[in-house]
């Protein structure tokens, strides 16, 4: 389904720069661009910039009944939405997320046991990936290189899917909620429950855990991103609410406390910032290393959930409650 949007709703940002010990500046203006997506009641989650310079997002969930489909929404605003069906690995399933992936092929996670391929050149899907553990249950998911890393909080594993072999290969975890890959193909991934970070070696497969904690408060992580001076960014969604940051070379965690603002989806921009999205208070916000956070113009009610930045350092992120697609410009 195509549709041109007719109802663009243009908002002035409201931006303010909050320093570590609170106080508030003002900064430049930016513009709130929203768009309706065309299916009703789809909510809207988990985005990501696609290797043609769109950005691909998916739709339904099982609170509203709306069908399961993956949609692209170009830069001017124009969105079209596919179905995936049973021969695509999609029978009646919740999509649960989605990747850009080598050779132009988009990654979608959902609960059936199986990898879903969408190629953005022709705009078809391809023959999906049965995953090995028929009670797999896909959570979130990373790509890089030639990898699918794939969390499985049903069976307490990440899965690194070897696309040049066609071949999968687990690694125990508790729970994992998030993953995401740095610059040298190493997993990163969340674990709420153990209330830490995981990181899986690529080369050798060594995992290993970094307790999400500054040493008085310690918080269950969900969201992770990785910046591009390799910093791990992470999201605190429930109670103490935050966003966190670990230097993988000496593992210290830092803490910026975002209290009722629901910290959800996080993720890095090409300028070395990272934006998040924040579900409570219903908008969107970036923070640099220095603790700098820039909060954008609030939308009561939408429901911010998925982030990613474009190429431009421009975030577009899901407005899940209310069914639009925004974009800082």
């Amino acid at each position: 389904m195509v549709r041109r949007m007719r109802g663009v709703f243009g908002l002035t940002l409201a931006v303010v720069l909050v320093g570590s010990a609170g106080s508030a500046v003002a900064a430049p203006e930016a513009k709130l661009k929203q768009f309706r997506v065309p299916t009703a009641n789809s909510q809207p989650r988990e985005i990501t910039t696609g290797s043609d310079g769109s950005q691909w997002f998916i739709e339904g969930t099982e609170f509203t009944g709306a069908p399961a489909k993956i949609a692209r929404i170009t830069p001017s605003g124009v969105v079209t939405e596919f179905s995936p069906g049973a021969a695509d690995g999609c029978n009646d399933c919740i999509l649960t997320d989605i990747a850009q992936g080598p050779g132009g092929v988009l990654y979608v996670a959902s609960n059936d046991p199986t990898l879903i391929r969408f190629d953005v050149t022709t705009a078809a899907f391809g023959s999906p990936v049965p995953m090995p553990d028929t009670s797999a249950l896909g959570g979130h998911l990373a790509t890089s290189g030639a990898d699918v890393w794939v969390t499985d909080f049903n069976n307490d594993v990440v899965w690194r899917y070897d696309i040049a072999l066609d071949q999968f290969t687990s690694f125990t975890a508790s729970d994992p909620s998030d993953v995401a890959v740095d610059a040298a193909g190493n997993a990163l991934f969340s674990e709420p429950d153990t209330n830490s970070l995981g990181r899986i070696d690529a080369v050798t497969g060594a995992v290993t855990r970094t307790p999400t904690t500054d040493g008085s408060t310690t918080v269950a992580p969900r969201a992770v991103a990785v910046a591009t001076d390799g910093q791990i960014w992470f999201t605190a969604r429930f109670t103490p609410q935050a966003v966190w940051r670990l230097d993988p070379t000496t593992g210290s965690v830092a803490l910026l406390p975002r209290d009722n603002v629901g910290p959800a989806g996080i993720a890095a921009s090409p300028d070395g910032t990272v934006w998040f999205t924040q579900e409570t208070k219903g908008n969107l916000a970036n923070i640099t290393n220095a603790g700098v956070v820039t909060e954008g113009k609030v939308v009561k009610g939408s429901g911010p959930f998925g982030v990613t930045v474009d190429a431009n350092a421009q975030p577009w992120y899901t407005m899940m409650s209310a069914d639009r697609i925004g974009t800082l410009q």
